[in-house]
């Protein structure tokens, strides 16, 4: 009887250290799987960036620099919001992309979020951002925000 005790106890340590293996292997899959979909993510943030530029006639050198013209600036803060809301993408990878910090990001996804509340409650399109905004959504074939007025 002992022997036999033993032997499931035994066993059973095996079966403990492979299910402890399995969950590690488990694991460290999820995080490879979702780094490829980050970087998967961050390739059609980019492509998408390039087309708009491309459509608008705006070279993405100019959207990515420091400039603060309003064409680029509406063009800048439009694709920080479309890759975060649409794409599901981190500040801190569109930070990236724009060659800014987060919290730049931040300012620029509020920005948006304050024109559109402002559309939307007052009937005041500040600075056409809505409008560029649906534009650039149509370029990059995503969907239009949707707001109470028609845009």
């Amino acid at each position: 009887m002992e022997k036999i005790l033993k032997e499931i106890n035994e066993k059973q340590k095996e079966i403990t250290t492979l299910y402890k293996s399995l969950r590690k292997l488990l694991r460290n899959y999820g995080q490879e799987k979702n780094k490829l979909l980050i970087v998967q993510k961050m390739q059609r943030a980019v492509n998408d960036l390039e087309h708009v530029c491309e459509a608008l006639s705006v070279t993405t050198e100019r959207v990515c620099s420091p400039e603060r013209s309003t064409d680029v600036l509406i063009i800048r803060q439009s694709l920080a919001y479309i890759f975060n809301k649409r794409y599901g993408l981190s500040l801190v990878s569109i930070g990236k992309i724009f060659n800014r910090d987060h919290t730049t990001i931040i300012n620029n996804i509020k920005r948006v979020d304050e024109a559109i509340w402002l559309y939307e409650n007052k009937s005041i399109d500040s600075g056409i951002t809505v409008r560029s905004l649906n534009t650039i959504c149509e370029i990059v074939g995503v969907d239009k925000v949707q707001t109470k007025n028609v845009v």
